[in-house]
């Protein structure tokens, strides 16, 4: 079993990634950008913690994949920012949907809107973590997999 955090849009805010990871204990973290220079602070804390990343349009010239499409068990993921895909215009995904059916993705993750979104239909669940960095209440996602079965949760934290 692994339990994965996924954040995203942290813009310069590290403290409540660090926050959950106290709370959660993940066995990895995938960062959908925004914030690529936030994960130095986790790594350091946790070292032994994989941390995977996507670039994001604000995370200039870095050298992070635009899409990481990788398996976890026996779920195969796919996660982008999301500004390449239209996220924000389309609101019924079907570039980022039809991009995780060609990768034969079961969960899709994105980010860039900084507003949390949960769906599941055409096998996939897909997420929007929200923002980890910005908002009243900044949110994360919570993957649970345990062989071919995965759980996907949309959690909010209390500012500091």
């Amino acid at each position: 079993m692994k339990r994965i955090c996924v954040f995203s849009d942290s813009h310069g805010c590290p403290d409540n990634m660090i926050r959950v990871m106290e709370q959660e204990n993940p066995d990895m973290v995938i960062h959908l950008g925004d914030g690529e220079g936030d994960l130095v602070p986790l790594k350091n804390r946790y070292p032994r913690t994989e941390v995977l990343n996507v670039r994001g349009n604000c995370d200039g010239r870095s050298a992070a994949p635009m899409k990481l499409v990788l398996r976890v068990e026996q779920v195969r993921l796919f996660a982008v920012h999301g500004h390449e895909y239209n996220v924000k215009i389309d609101r019924t995904l079907t570039k980022l949907r039809y991009s995780a059916m060609e990768a034969e993705a079961n969960v899709v993750l994105f980010g860039h809107t900084h507003k949390p979104y949960q769906d599941h239909s055409l096998a996939m669940e897909i997420l929007n973590p929200g923002s980890i960095g910005y908002g009243a209440r900044p949110s994360y996602g919570l993957l649970t997999v345990n062989g071919s079965k995965v759980t996907v949760e949309l959690k909010r934290i209390d500012p500091a």
